[in-house]
């Protein structure tokens, strides 16, 4: 720029900025963009930053400090903190093996809940911590803790299914109620009230989860407890809108 070109620019600290001024920003460096409107570099940083325009900055190695960040923050907060595009940080994140930075939004386990992992199938802990099966298991499998395998039903506490309440057998036998209900219904056998459960049959099994609950119960006849039972022992996800 010569002599005259510089004498031309007046200087127009603190003036109103105009479109055109704003446009630029981020466009070009701010020591252009202030000496071009005839503004200081100060004014030019402030007004960029009010506006959360971001410079462009050039292709640079990533530091040891940089690569710590990885994966303990959000990409998005990083590509804020490192000033650097999001797909540079997903690039490296992936490039070194670094699996994604998820906060976990779960509830914390009780201590009454995990002594019962492995001493109840996962299946029927579903409904008592209304957890997911996928969930239970997964904690299960990150204690060290083995699956709780049933045991065979025997003849004799077969014998005692529908005699007396199904509390009462699961005290006597030591077996969950879901256990013992689930057996007795299998079985076609009658509870204390005189009520016959019939037995699930495969036609009736793929209809689960395909719609709600409510009108599985109608359309099979069944209550919506016995539905909702028989789903969560054959770990079939409930029916969501799509």
């Amino acid at each position: 720029m010569t002599s005259s070109e510089k004498k031309r620019i007046k200087r127009r600290w603190g003036a109103p900025w105009t479109l055109a001024e704003l446009k630029q920003l981020g466009k070009v460096p701010d020591s252009v963009l202030a000496r071009r409107t005839g503004r200081t570099i100060k004014e030019v940083v402030a007004m960029r930053e009010h506006r959360r325009v971001r410079l462009p900055t050039p292709p640079r190695r990533w530091t040891a400090c940089e690569i710590k960040m990885l994966g303990h923050f959000n990409d998005r907060e990083l590509t804020r903190r490192l000033r650097r595009s999001k797909w540079d940080v997903v690039k490296q994140r992936r490039s070194l093996h670094i699996p994604a930075f998820l906060p976990w939004q779960g509830r914390p386990w009780t201590r009454a809940e995990e002594k019962l992992l492995g001493t109840v199938p996962d299946k029927e802990l579903v409904s008592r911590f209304k957890r997911s099966y996928e969930a239970i298991a997964a904690y299960r499998q990150k204690l060290k803790i083995p699956p709780c395998r049933p045991q065979a039903w025997r003849a004799e506490e077969d014998a005692l299914l529908g005699t007396r309440p199904d509390e009462e057998v699961a005290r006597l036998i030591g077996r969950t109620k879901i256990a013992v209900r689930a057996r007795r219904c299998d079985l076609g056998i009658l509870n204390r009230g005189g009520q016959v459960h019939q037995r699930w049959t495969p036609e009736q099994d793929k209809l689960l989860g395909t719609r709600p609950d409510q009108y599985i119960a109608q359309r099979l006849g069944r209550s919506l407890n016995s539905v909702e039972l028989h789903r969560t022992r054959l770990a079939i996800p409930a029916w969501r809108p799509r």
